[in-house]
């Protein structure tokens, strides 16, 4: 391929390992051969600084960083030199339930009209998370919640979307140009053929996986050609929200190893 894509790992596997021995997981994640870090628990100015300092020990750069409020999220994003910063997903609970209408996409988009011209202002794109339980579970939610939101982008997270069914793929037919973010992740079914994410259990009958390990048809090395396509030049963050086989560290290599060898 082309493009040397920028992979980033995701430290959800960890869960609150990074909070009591940062330097421990970072050096994991250097080892396992990532430029990024997303996740890292940023607290306040100082410990950005803090944190952004330790990463750069490991020659990680920190992608996607939150902060105490949107705008704070943002402004440590520009701070970082990030291209792009996640904005408040929109939940599905605010915004008509479980299958909005046309008219609930407008209400969402509108409720993120600020924060957008906050990001645009200061030349950083905004993106909302495809997420189950946000109005994006779908790639036919993306189309109307970009529609509805002038100057938002697309997180593109294919877990999530193959975990609603929605084959991740479809979004280079129209949303090509709209992504600002990746998560690359992979998704399995105890019944793929009668997996419903409202009804069956998260964990036993359905749960995130390793990638290339998945069985809901995801294929990776097609994201990545599609991402390609695009010109794509953001960060692609590598996220295992559970370490099922291995331990997280484990989990990271064997995630790269599996791009490596797609590349």
């Amino acid at each position: 391929m082309a493009i040397k894509f920028r992979f980033a790992c995701h430290l959800i596997t960890w869960g609150g390992e990074p909070n009591q021995n940062p330097e421990k997981v970072l050096n994991e994640v250097a080892s396992a051969g990532y430029e990024g870090v997303e996740g890292l628990p940023i607290k306040s100015p100082e410990n950005l600084v803090e944190m952004g300092t330790l990463a750069a020990k490991y020659n990680l750069h920190i992608v996607n960083a939150g902060g105490s409020s949107p705008e704070m999220g943002i402004n440590y994003n520009i701070t970082l030199g990030n291209k792009a910063a996640e904005v408040p997903a929109c939940g599905r609970g605010n915004f008509g339930g479980p299958d909005p209408n046309d008219a609930d996409f407008r209400k969402a988009g509108e409720s993120l009209k600020n924060i957008i011209a906050y990001a645009q202002e200061h030349n950083i794109k905004p993106f909302h998370h495809a997420h189950l339980g946000t109005m994006i579970e779908t790639i036919e939610d993306a189309e109307k919640m970009l529609e509805a939101a002038p100057g938002l982008y697309l997180l593109f997270d294919t877990g999530h979307l193959t975990g609603a069914r929605s084959n991740a793929l479809r979004v280079f037919d129209k949303l090509g140009d709209r992504i600002a973010h990746v998560h690359l992740k992979d998704f399995t079914a105890k019944d793929p053929n009668t997996w419903n994410h409202r009804k069956d259990k998260w964990g036993e009958d359905g749960r995130f996986e390793e990638l290339g390990k998945g069985n809901m048809g995801l294929d990776v090395k097609a994201i990545l050609k599609g991402l390609e396509k695009f010109g794509y030049d953001g960060w692609v963050s590598v996220e295992q929200d559970q370490a099922t086989h291995h331990t997280p560290a484990e989990t990271a290599v064997v995630n790269m190893e599996y791009l490596k060898s797609l590349l």
